[in-house]
């Protein structure tokens, strides 16, 4: 990533907030033809809008003003093969290429352990794509990163995993970032730092907020509201903010009655046109409640190394203090860590375009999240979202099967299980994929509910061929008399489909 200089059309300076603010000067960029498959997506967009829940004004047409790659939580390592995330980081930065991405923005954890290797691995795979910060037919491409809480090496060590792989930390490749954040940044990235930095591409302003060096202030951004007025942007068309850490309440899970509370979400509330994109919570793209519109839009952003699920299923990802942790844990988390998504970002005149990505198989996640603008007129929100929205459905013909079995929980102490197997709700006739299933177990007036999550809940439909199960403990259930299993898609604001033919056991 050379430095920028009058040669590349972009120029820099620091205001009176201390803020860094760079400005792209307009650069042939070779016409804006769309590739087949780029084509094929917006042609086909009109006739998946009813499944997206979304776009419900008469918007659509005109040529695209800007394109940007948008990923998050890479955690690139220097045992450059684990997880494969180096792998799955530069095949979407290929992608972005082929979608002739204007700029790139990364939500932080750019590294996992916080090393100046890893970094500059990351500075590696992206002059390897984009080589001088061109793309492949020698157009512009801008980056637009910042760091999250991963990419601190003081934070990071805290983690089993960071101590394991450095166990020399006085060789070169185990320098820890925030040993001398400035000079690495800039170094490796060719930009002055700040804590927060703004950007304009193609007319369009990007507010970047690095994760706080101070990290007892945990999501709170110090100085975020100056920064935002300081960088002025025009209330006539959308701009963007990242950030890496989510603000609270933006997350279905999370206490709603935190959301006003928070310093951030009080800056952000100032400006209906912001687009705000966090990353650190590694969603699952699939999951429409991670499109959050109040009164402003806010996005959480996949990871391209390995994703994290909601609470309260039986296969949920759960660490730490999670709620899940007193669950029973009859069965295996669901496999997230050969999940790797994506998103790409198109702003029209008067919509932006949110296309979700299973970067592992080249295949969407969903229909593309359509946001019509300039400000939110309250149609994106869940609310909206979920009375336009027809409930999943099982295949026709679908059944599910119970059988017994020897199995081990998660801790893995061995039982006799209870095992309901059954087939992907997957999307058909203008209705969603399934989020998840809900299994009720009932006998007279014994009645026990639970829920899980498909199987590949993380990879795109097309590679969902396995079937599905719930795994109830024999011990859980009357042993006198027969249980009917009822099996129910549904989908991300809860609303359930059809369930399947009931199915009878007896111990």
């Amino acid at each position: 990533m050379p430095e920028a200089t009058a040669g590349t059309g972009e120029r820099m300076w620091r205001n009176e907030y201390g803020i860094i603010l760079t400005m792209k000067n307009k650069i042939a960029t070779g016409g804006l033809a769309l590739s087949r498959r780029a084509f094929f997506g917006q042609a086909t967009a009109a006739t998946m809008l009813a499944a997206a829940g979304c776009f419900p004004k008469k918007v659509g047409g005109g040529e695209p003003r800007l394109k940007v790659g948008v990923l998050s939580d890479v955690h690139l390592l220097v045992q450059k093969d684990s997880m494969h995330s180096d792998v799955y980081f530069e095949k979407a930065l290929r992608w972005y290429d082929e979608q002739k991405a204007d700029a790139v923005l990364l939500c932080g954890d750019i590294a996992d352990c916080g090393l100046v290797s890893e970094l500059e691995y990351a500075a590696e795979i992206w002059n390897r794509v984009f080589p001088g910060d061109r793309r492949s037919d020698g157009a512009p491409i801008k980056h637009l990163f910042h760091f999250g809480d991963h990419d601190y090496g003081g934070y990071a060590h805290k983690y089993p995993w960071a101590k394991s792989s450095s166990k020399d930390p006085d060789a070169p490749n185990h320098a820890l970032v925030n040993e001398d954040v400035v000079a690495i940044w800039e170094r490796l990235f060719h930009e002055k730092w700040a804590p927060i930095q703004v950007h304009e591409v193609k007319g369009y302003t990007f507010v970047l907020a690095h994760h706080p060096l101070n990290l007892q202030n945990g999501t709170v951004i110090p100085g975020l509201a100056e920064a935002l007025a300081a960088a002025k942007p025009d209330p006539r068309k959308p701009f963007f903010y990242s950030m890496h850490r989510p603000v609270h309440g933006t997350l279905p899970e999370w206490d709603q009655k935190s959301l006003a509370k928070d310093p951030n979400h009080k800056a952000l509330r100032q400006y209906p046109n912001v687009m705000a994109f966090f990353g650190h919570c590694h969603r699952n793209c699939a999951d429409e409640l991670n499109l959050w519109q109040g009164e402003y839009t806010a996005v959480h952003v996949p990871s391209t190394s390995y994703c994290c699920t909601r609470w309260g299923r039986e296969n949920s990802f759960s660490g730490g203090n999670h709620p899940d942790k007193k669950r029973p844990q009859l069965m295996d988390r669901v496999d997230c860590r050969s999940s790797n998504q994506a998103l790409f970002m198109t702003v029209y005149s008067d919509r932006i375009v949110l296309a979700r990505r299973d970067i592992r198989h080249d295949r969407p996640m969903g229909t593309d999240w359509v946001v019509p603008l300039p400000s939110p007129d309250g149609s994106c929100s869940a609310e909206a979202r979920k009375g336009r929205t027809a409930p999943p459905v099982f295949p026709e013909g679908a059944v599910a099967t119970v059988l017994t079995r020897i199995g081990r929980n998660r801790a893995k102490k061995e039982m006799e299980q209870v095992v309901v197997t059954f087939p992907p709700a997957n999307s058909r006739d203008g209705r969603p994929r399934a989020l998840d299933y809900e299994i009720t177990a009932s006998a007279d007036n014994f009645k026990l509910v639970r829920r899980v999550f498909p199987t590949r809940a993380y990879w795109c439909e097309e590679a969902e061929k396995e079937p599905s199960m719930c795994v109830f403990g024999k011990f859980e259930l009357p042993s006198d008399k027969p249980v009917t299993f009822t099996v129910r898609p549904a989908d991300s604001f809860g609303v359930h489909g059809q369930p399947l033919p009931p199915v009878t056991w007896q111990a």
